[in-house]
């Protein structure tokens, strides 16, 4: 995996988080087709750009949704 793939896997998991729902990891990796470890990186990626926010679930796993911000 090199930094190129992992950018782009982040675009595959932006475009997934863009409806505004929470996701977790099982429901990223099936719908993006990408292994967990590509996943993670792609998490790690948006994180590091501020355009991700992770929160523990009521069942404790961690949901993942993007970062929404309004300039007036």
């Amino acid at each position: 995996m090199n930094k190129k793939s992992i950018g782009t896997n982040a675009g595959i998991i932006w475009n997934l988080l863009n409806n505004n729902q929470r996701w977790n990891i099982k429901q990223l990796c099936k719908k993006s087709g990408l292994s967990e470890k590509e996943v993670y990186s792609a998490i790690g990626w948006l994180a590091r750009e501020n355009k991700i926010e992770i929160e523990k679930s009521n069942n404790g796993e961690e949901d993942y949704y993007l970062v929404i911000e309004y300039y007036f």
